[in-house]
């Protein structure tokens, strides 16, 4: 299977702005904002807390297999960091 960017930006969005007392959301923000693109398994383990479903799980990770720098770069513009 292979990864779903779309999805995955929607699922991040809504962990990080969109959903209703999601859990891990400052985690989630704080991991994006300090790390790098090497950061995208802590980033994945901020999103396993507020996110329930594991098939929106197992496409980020999918996501972040495929192209960490990509995933990295979507996680910094949904929060309004630039990448430098």
């Amino acid at each position: 299977m292979s990864a779903n960017w779309k999805a995955v930006k929607e699922d991040l969005d809504w962990s990080i702005n969109k959903g209703d007392e999601v859990r891990g959301r400052n985690e989630l923000k704080t991991v994006i904002a300090k790390g790098d693109h090497t950061s995208v398994h802590a980033i994945g383990d901020a999103l396993k807390m507020g996110q329930r479903d594991g098939h929106k799980v197992a496409n980020y990770l999918r996501c972040a297999h495929e192209d960490p720098k990509r995933l990295y770069a979507i996680s910094r513009r949904l929060i309004g960091v630039e990448q430098n």
